[in-house]
């Protein structure tokens, strides 16, 4: 007697090929090139530390590294006498052009090196880059308000937190946000003893 539930009448599903996961650094002295298998591995081009670590290493030994999938866009500032800023990664151009038209529409409103220059171009791992995305929650917008630099006056920190959350953001939103954050980060600072 078959039992229909364990009939072999259906054809077994074809595998699907796996990403390959990123090599190790030994394994990385061994190779001629690293390729970086990001596809369904890391979604919307994220790329861990580990991983940002191990393509520096390569880079570092002279060793090419190539993605299987694209890793995304980035913002690009050039500031005359400053290494670049890059924020990303963006996972779709547009995005990043977005936030680079409102870093552009910021340097009529706060201080920046004259002469800085905003554009976009690809998302490079083994580049330091800041966050996308500045927090939309006030707690952990004070968190980064806390380590955020100080500006000197001169524009040399831009895009500082609030640059950045104003190109994320619609203007209402982000100044609304802005002074919840500035409250809790008060809140925060306070000394309970003066409570």
């Amino acid at each position: 007697m078959t039992d229909a539930k364990n009939s072999t009448s259906n054809p077994p599903e074809p595998s699907r090929p796996r990403p390959r996961s990123p090599v190790g650094r030994g394994q990385v002295r061994g190779i001629s090139a690293s390729e970086i298998a990001n596809s369904g591995a890391f979604p919307g081009c994220y790329i861990g530390d580990s991983t940002r670590a191990e393509i520096a290493y390569a880079h570092q030994l002279g060793r090419p590294v190539c993605y299987t999938e694209p890793v995304g866009h980035a913002v690009i500032l050039d500031c005359p006498g400053l290494d670049p800023v890059r924020i990303g990664p963006y996972e779709h151009e547009s995005r990043a052009e977005e936030i680079a038209a409102g870093l552009r529409r910021q340097l009529h409103h706060t201080a920046h090196v004259e002469g800085t220059v905003i554009t976009t171009g690809a998302f490079r791992p083994d580049l330091d880059h800041l966050d996308p995305q500045v927090p939309k929650d006030p707690y952990a917008l004070a968190d980064a308000l806390d380590k955020d630099l100080d500006g000197d006056g001169t524009g040399r920190n831009f895009p500082d937190l609030y640059a950045r959350l104003c190109a994320q953001e619609p203007e209402a939103y982000a100044s609304d946000l802005w002074k919840r954050a500035c409250w809790a980060y008060e809140h925060m600072q306070a000394d309970p003893a003066d409570e």
